[in-house]
C-alpha cells in the first residue's frame, strides 16, 4: 500500500511539473499568425485590390465577428529581391494553435454566406488564382520578450 501511495505522489509531482517545464524563461507565448505571401501577376493590381475590398476584407471581418480570427493585417513589399518575390502579404491572427483547427473547420460555413454558396466561393478562389500566386505561407508564434 505504501509503495502505491509513493508511486502516486511521484506521478502527481511529475504531472504538475510539466507545465512549469514548458514555460520559457526568455518570452511569453502570444497568438499564432498565418502569413501568406502573394505575387500579383502583371497588370492585375487593380483586380487584386478590388477582390480584397469586395471579398477578402468582408470575409475577414465576418470571421473576426464570429471570434475565429483575432485580427488580420496586410503588408506590401517595398523592396523586392527579384521578379518572383512577394508583392502583398496577408496575415491572419488566431489566439493559439487550437484556433487554427477551429478556423479550418468553421470558416467555410461563414464564408459561404458571404459568397452566397459554396460553389460561388470556390469559383471566386479560382478567379483569385488568375490574378495572383502564392509565394509562401508561413505559421509564426508571436512571443513577448521578458
Amino acid at each position: 500500500m505504501r509503495k502505491v501511495l509513493w508511486t502516486t505522489l511521484f506521478v502527481a509531482t511529475l504531472l504538475t511539473a510539466l507545465p512549469i517545464y514548458a514555460q520559457n524563461p526568455n518570452y511569453d507565448l502570444g497568438p499564432v499568425w498565418r502569413v501568406t505571401y502573394y505575387s500579383i501577376k502583371p497588370g492585375q493590381g487593380e483586380a487584386f485590390w478590388r477582390d480584397f475590398r469586395e471579398n477578402l476584407k468582408p470575409s475577414y471581418e465576418a470571421l473576426k465577428k464570429e471570434g475565429l480570427l483575432s485580427d488580420y493585417k496586410v503588408w506590401t513589399n517595398a523592396t523586392t529581391d527579384g521578379p518572383h518575390d512577394w508583392d502583398v502579404a496577408v496575415g491572419t491572427m488566431v489566439p493559439n494553435w487550437a484556433g487554427i483547427d477551429q478556423l479550418d473547420t468553421r470558416a467555410a460555413t461563414i464564408l459561404a454566406k458571404h459568397y452566397g454558396s459554396r460553389e460561388a466561393m470556390i469559383e471566386a478562389g479560382k478567379k483569385r488564382n488568375e490574378i495572383r500566386e502564392v509565394v509562401a505561407s508561413k505559421l509564426a508564434h508571436e512571443v513577448m520578450p521578458k
